[in-house]
Order: structure tokens, then C-alpha cells, then sequence
């Protein structure tokens, strides 16, 4: 799976699109708002979206990591545990994940 490339260049300028530019993915609004409640581990956030593949969510997970709207902790354990968290920007979606939970249900 190759990853995604924008065809044309994105507008520094629209906050708007560099905003849902950052949330946009096939699986990125069920992990973002399933990560606004709680912390989470990979194999958690597979269970809750068992049709997604584990590429795509790594993958995704990647991304936001990037954007700096989550974070990734490692502990010192065996077997390897890591647990992933909103960071502060990324709790700034709670208004806008509300808003649109109350746009969706009103459709």
C-alpha cells in the first residue's frame, strides 16, 4: 500500500483545509475519537475496528503521530508494550468532534 499523495499542493494559507487535511483518513475520526476518551494500544484499537487491516491503522496512526495530535509511549516491559494518547492539539478537536457528532445525527 502505497501512502497518499496530494495532487495539488495544499493551501498554507485555508485553515480549513489544513485542518481536515490533518483528521482526514479512512480511519483517523474512529481512532481520533475513541483516543479523546482514552489511551489505547494497538491491539485495542484493532478490536474496535476489526475491519480495518493493521497496515492502514499503523499507517494512519503514523500520520497523526506526525501532525502531533497523538503521541506513542513505549514501557520499559516484555513483552513490548506501547500506548498511544491525544496529545494537547489533538484535544482541541473535542468541540469540533462534538459539533460534527451533532451535525451527523441530524442528518
Amino acid at each position: 500500500m502505497s501512502t497518499y499523495q496530494r495532487k495539488t499542493p495544499l493551501k498554507n494559507d485555508c485553515a480549513i483545509e489544513k485542518a481536515l487535511h490533518v483528521i482526514s483518513g479512512k480511519w483517523k475520526p474512529a481512532i481520533l475519537s475513541t483516543l479523546l476518551q482514552h489511551n489505547l494500544r494497538l491491539k485495542d484499537i484493532q478490536q474496535g475496528l476489526p475491519e480495518a487491516s493493521k497496515r492502514a491503522l499503523t499507517q494512519q496512526l503514523g500520520e497523526m503521530l506526525n501532525d502531533g495530535l497523538i503521541q506513542k509511549k513505549d514501557f520499559d516491559v516484555y513483552p513490548k508494550r506501547t500506548e498511544y494518547s491525544i496529545t494537547p492539539l489533538g484535544s482541541k478537536l473535542v468541540t469540533v468532534f462534538e459539533s460534527l457528532t451533532e451535525f451527523g445525527e441530524n442528518l
